[in-house]
């Protein structure tokens, strides 16, 4: 509901609009939810529609760690999980259980503040990491095995 003053001829009056948005808020949630759908597998999305859908779906949201604030294997997993590797595929590359690998994912979501592999992506590319360069990396080192 809205109102404002106006004036015809000598007389003032309220002019009051009131607008049913139950439709729209309805539309809303369902594109919503759509973009939390197609955000659950980012893989073969471009950079650029990433960036985009993560907009719409947290509009001015900053993500609270700093690439720096992040462990070198964190970073690693990152760079993996930007390529679109599974925690299976994370463990083998690494040499690691898939369960220490959820537990550096685990952390590494705690520490940029997102929940999902896709805003891990986008979290990730925003800061440069495409996970080719740190896979590399990280092979050239060899597998480091779990204790």
């Amino acid at each position: 509901m809205s109102a404002e003053a106006v004036e015809i001829g000598d007389e003032s009056y309220a002019l009051c609009v009131v607008e049913d948005v139950t439709e729209r808020k309805r539309s809303e949630t369902e594109l919503i939810a759509a973009i939390e759908a197609v955000m659950k597998d980012a893989s073969w999305f471009g950079r650029s529609v990433i960036e985009r859908l993560a907009q719409l779906r947290h509009p001015g949201n900053a993500a609270p760690a700093n690439l720096a604030d992040l462990t070198q294997r964190e970073t690693q997993v990152l760079g993996l999980i930007c390529e679109g590797r599974s925690d299976s595929e994370i463990a083998a590359a690494f040499g690691l259980s898939r369960n220490t690998v959820r537990n550096h994912v685990a952390a590494l979501y705690g520490k940029i503040g997102v929940n999902r592999r896709s805003a891990a992506v986008v979290w990730g590319r925003e800061r440069g990491i495409g996970g080719s360069a740190v896979a590399a990396k990280s092979r050239a080192r060899g597998p480091r095995r779990s204790r």
